[in-house]
């Protein structure tokens, strides 16, 4: 009687144990994240960035006609399966996100609240889009480098940016200069 009392003692301590470990959640799904179909940036501003060609532009710095070739390149290997539990993340809305990102370098924290999504899978998103945007569309668009190749590059830089010996420039802040009183 005493082993078969201590191995049930010892079953109940482990059971115990385990259920210590487990990560208590309030929410299968936050209500911020539950709105995404109706308050989220992709579902309430796509559609009328497409009816204006300029502000779609200026929005994810490309064009729409762009933004769907890049799509239809990338669109069957970022597709995700439905399940029964929940409906996958749409390859235009990963674009979007993905895009979003690249274009304004916002936080991850910061597109999950305006397009309603986790911030774990706003990061799977961008890393797995970016990934496959590269990995299909690099022998397409982006030639194998060669000197002649750079040296066509630096002298049509410096024909047009005014700067020898250059390979491009990358965007950034603009910065307001001053210089201090008697410092040159």
């Amino acid at each position: 009687m005493a082993p078969m009392y201590n191995k049930l003692r010892l079953l109940y301590l482990l059971y115990l144990r385990r259920k210590k470990r487990e990560i208590k959640r309030r929410f299968w799904v936050h209500d911020i994240i539950k709105a995404r179909y109706i308050e989220g940036e992709f579902y309430t501003l796509f559609k009328k960035l497409q009816k204006d060609p300029e502000k779609f532009f200026n929005y994810f710095r490309m064009s729409e006609k762009t933004f769907n070739y890049v799509l239809s390149n990338i669109c069957s290997a970022i597709q995700k399966k439905d399940t029964h539990f929940r409906l996958c993340i749409p390859p235009k809305e990963m674009l979007a996100i993905t895009l979003r990102y690249l274009a304004t370098g916002r936080s991850f924290t910061d597109l999950s609240y305006s397009y309603r999504v986790g911030v774990t899978t706003i990061s799977r998103i961008v890393k797995t889009t970016c990934i496959h945007i590269w990995r299909i569309m690099q022998t397409k668009h982006f030639p194998a480098a060669t000197q002649g190749n750079w040296l066509d590059i630096a002298k049509n830089f410096e024909k047009y940016a005014h700067f020898p010996r250059c390979l491009g420039a990358i965007d950034g802040k603009h910065v307001r200069v001053v210089n201090f009183p008697h410092e040159g």
